[in-house]
């Protein structure tokens, strides 16, 4: 190394004497650094130029014996010694500046002055030496040779840098990490190389060092300005973050507290636009949205009604139906949305799209009458929420719709009034089981009711289980009506709001249905029932008993109902319509009041046994059987056909009806693709690859499978009550399967109903199986080519 050193010096110095002059312009240019620190930082940079150079000039000329020789000699071996001090001093300039501004230093250590003193010192010796050969001297061949004293030169170049170090320790935490490397550098990398120069005569490493550390101090200072600049960008962009985000939330509070105020006008009206901004979010981000726009649906769904100020407090309130005045007021709700907040120029999206809240996706809606992807995409989304909420919220005209009704609007109107793919993510987050919005809201239980003619008032509606559930009231007659008949009573019915109806459009929209009234006496009224049986006994003791209990359980199609009243045990058996009914006990009762209501589920489950059957158990499918046994399914995917290997080439022949409970378009045959080791639907390693209604939907890609699915109406499709009916009057079905390697295809068509779906299947199971289940349906003579 030192060969190569000593062989190539010249040229090494003057490289290095090139860049570390260049490294001085540069920072002449520089702008971000203090002015005080970039000046003594150019100082270093030229007094390391100069030492090298004067250096070089000392090996060119020495042993030159011309007078330009002897001038230059001399000249630059006083340059060498002096300014090797004078680097130390203007390092320690560096070193306080820094400690000034980096770490707010406000008085200069006691030893940095002493170094101060000590560098000036070298610099006056070096003086001393030129008149004195206290360092070196020279023959009269003006060849160089070190003086008597040489090595006290050494001193300071050594000693200060080591007091320059305690220093840097004593303040480290306040040097980035980029600054503290260079002044380490700085400090050793001369003292070592000093210390090999006492032994390596001839050549300059000591000199050559400082031009490096000089460079490395450039370019750790311009590492260090980046970063700096980073964090200052950093710490910009953080303000100005945190500045949106508190413009956000102001205007998040402030739009929170407008919308109260308007909802404050009316009960029904509370919490609703709340609704329907997180539902909009939450479609958004079901349906794969970037997060900005999951945050403009909300905000679209929030204001959507922003102008409900001008709609007037009399319909607003409103308990019958609108005339067509009315009707024009509210459909120029969202135009008059929109022009208030036109205003808010910072989120043009607002204005934008609610003006079109209320197009419909095959163009028949209003204002514009746009169509399809015409329509904006947050209009489309907010469209589907705020027609949820509406209909999930109760008015003074009506209760809740039921889940299932608002589910059979959604799937019915998709690709009509809703965007498909949107109507979809919405039956989809309905349908989950841990969504909030999955279970239906029923109203409580009422802790008393006041009865003056017979069912003038009557509780919400028990759920009858499997599991017993034990019922228990206070019953006192009413004293106005004293010497008149008093008695409670119970009605069973179906209902899917859990309330009793007489009307006959509630009786439809609720699919409402009373099977029998029971009094505590023994007598009946059997309705919608298929039969009805009860028994009545005397009570030995009742002087003590003053509150009716009912224990009621089904299994199956059949309830048993048990009456313990004062004076009389009653047990009734009743055998419902079919056994897709719910069953609901509604207390009622005629001229008393009836208070201490009480309704606990408890474990006690009746056993299969435990009702005795007085009617027939219902089955639909005493039809022809062929290759695969018939199935009967009474609730959803309550039952499965047998697994059916899919090879080349299946087709699966059956005939497919709704059974007499059914109502909604979702009541017919599902297909199910799969793969178990038992070739059973949940069986061992059990994976399911798709799920697909004949109503034409479907429940996306899964774990194990992706899906492409589509779904067409044809031109033999007439509308979806005519699918119902012809569900209900049955009708022959086929579906196509094929596979190849780990996809699968299939394809049916039935009633105008198109699908059909790709399914790829990522797992590579042995088999990809096929099994028919469904909801409300009877499947039978199921042939499989």
């Amino acid at each position: 190394m030192f060969d190569f050193i000593r062989n190539h010096q010249m040229n090494i110095m003057l490289a290095l004497c090139a860049v570390c002059a260049t490294m001085a312009v540069l920072l002449l240019l520089t702008r971000f650094l203090p002015k005080k620190r970039k000046w003594i930082l150019i100082g270093m940079e030229l007094s390391a130029t100069l030492l090298l150079f004067f250096d070089r000039l000392g090996y060119q000329y020495g042993g030159n014996p011309g007078s330009l020789g002897y001038v230059l000699v001399r000249l630059s071996n006083f340059g060498v010694f002096f300014i090797t001090s004078g680097i130390v001093f203007l390092f320690n300039l560096y070193l306080i500046d820094l400690l000034s501004r980096k770490a707010s230093v406000s008085y200069i250590p006691k030893r940095l002055n002493f170094v101060t003193i000590t560098s000036s010192i070298g610099m006056l010796l070096s003086v001393v030496t030129v008149f004195t050969g206290l360092y070196y001297s020279f023959d009269s061949n003006n060849v160089y040779h070190r003086g008597k004293y040489f090595l006290i030169s050494y001193i300071i170049p050594v000693i200060c840098p080591i007091i320059q170090f305690t220093v840097i320790t004593e303040y480290r935490k306040s040097f980035s990490r980029f600054i503290y490397t260079a002044l380490l550098l700085y400090i050793f990398l001369p003292i070592s190389m000093g210390i090999l120069q006492i032994f390596a005569y001839g050549i300059s490493i000591v000199n050559m060092a400082m031009v490096l550390v000089s460079i490395s101090l450039y370019i750790f200072t311009y590492l260090d300005i980046n970063d700096e600049v980073q964090k200052a960008h950093s710490h910009e962009m953080n303000l100005l973050r945190e500045e949106q985000n508190s413009m956000k939330q102001l205007f998040a509070q402030t739009t929170d507290a407008f919308i109260k105020a308007l909802e404050k006008r009316s009960s029904y009206l509370t919490g609703y636009s709340k609704k329907v901004a997180k539902l909009s979010r939450l479609i958004a981000e079901k349906a794969g949205k970037s997060e900005a726009v999951c945050e403009e649906a909300y905000y679209t769904g929030l204001l959507h009604n922003v102008a409900l100020g001008s709609i007037p407090d009399s319909l607003i309130q409103k308990e019958s139906g609108i005339s067509e005045d009315e009707e024009k007021i509210i459909k120029k709700l969202p135009e008059s949305s929109s022009e208030i907040l036109s205003s808010i120029k910072q989120y043009p999206y607002l204005s934008e799209n609610i003006r079109y809240i209320h197009e419909r996706y095959d163009g028949k809606g209003y204002p514009k009458g746009l169509k399809g992807e015409e329509i904006p995409e947050l209009s489309r989304i907010v469209a589907i929420s705020q027609a949820y909420v509406s209909m999930d919220s109760k008015t003074p005209i009506r209760n809740p719709i039921p889940k299932a009704i608002i589910r059979e609007e959604l799937v019915k109107e998709s690709g009509l009034k809703y965007d498909p793919v949107f109507a979809e993510t919405m039956v989809l987050i309905m349908d989950a089981e841990n969504s909030e919005i999955h279970e239906e809201h029923f109203d409580p239980l009422e802790k008393e009711i006041s009865c003056t003619e017979y069912r003038s008032k009557i509780s919400v509606g028990i759920p009858v289980t499997r599991d017993f559930t034990e019922i228990s009231f206070d019953f006192t007659p009413l004293p106005q009506n004293e010497g008149s008949f008093s008695a409670p009573s119970l009605v069973l019915f179906d209902s899917y709001d859990r309330h009793v109806h007489s009307e006959q459009n509630l009786i439809e929209s609720y699919s409402y249905l009373e099977y029998a009234e029971l009094w505590f006496d023994g007598h009946y009224i059997c309705t919608s029932a298929r039969n009805l049986e009860a028994k009545v006994s005397p009570k030995e003791d009742s002087e003590n008993q003053t509150t009716y209990k009912v224990s009621a359980a089904r299994f199956e199609d059949h309830l048993l109902v048990k009456l313990n009243a004062p004076e009389k045990l009653t047990e009734v058996i009743i055998a419902l319509p079919d056994i897709s009914k719910s069953a609901y006990i509604g207390i009622t009762g005629e001229n008393c009041q009836i208070t201490n209501i009480s309704a606990i589920e408890t474990n006690n489950q009746i056993a299969e046994n435990g009702i005795p059957r007085i009617a027939e158990k219902l089955t639909y499918i005493n039809r022809l059987e062929s290759d695969i046994p018939n199935v009967q399914i009474n609730s959803p995917r309550a039952s499965y056909t047998q697994g059916v290997n899919i090879t080349d080439k299946t087709k699966i022949f059956f005939h497919t009806m709704s059974l007499p409970g059914a109502n909604l378009v979702w009541h017919c045959p599902y297909i199910v693709l799969y793969y178990s080791d038992d070739k059973k639907i949940g069986g061992k390693n059990y994976r399911e690859y798709a799920m697909i209604k004949f109503n034409g939907e479907d429940d996306g890609s899964k774990e194990f499978s992706e899906n492409s699915f589509t779904m067409k109406k044809l031109d033999s499709f007439k509308n979806w009550t005519d699918w119902k009916e012809a569900n209900k009057a049955g009708y022959e079905s086929i579906i196509e399967l094929s596979k190849k390697g780990n996809v699968v295809h299939l394809l049916t068509i039935n009633h105008g109903i198109y699908i059909e779906n790709t399914c790829i299947v990522k797992d590579n199971p042995p088999a990809v199986y096929v099994a028919l289940t469904g909801d409300q349906c009877a499947l039978t003579d199921i042939r499989i080519k």
